[in-house]
């Protein structure tokens, strides 16, 4: 398929028309529809959804987490640490 053939999966805008198309496994996204979706997000945040979301993607410092992983996992703790601690 030719770059110029490519279109939107959302929207349906072909790359010409688009200031940016980004391709995903199966399907791309203009970055009209991107700025669409991050304003439904936002607005969406605002609703009082935005306190569960926020604690859901809040992290644990990286010794909770190796803490988890020694709970579950035996042995390698060179991995463990250079993956979770940065290599500390």
């Amino acid at each position: 398929m030719a770059k110029d053939d490519l279109e939107c999966s959302f929207c349906g805008r072909k790359k010409p028309e688009t200031d940016l198309l980004i391709a995903g496994l199966d399907a791309h996204i203009c970055d009209k529809c991107i700025e669409q979706a991050h304003g439904i997000v936002l607005e969406e945040s605002k609703q009082g959804g935005a306190k569960e979301l926020l604690s859901d993607l809040m992290l644990s410092k990286p010794k909770v987490i190796k803490a988890f992983l020694d709970e579950y996992i035996i042995g390698q703790e060179a991995t463990k640490k250079s993956n979770v601690c940065g290599g500390l």
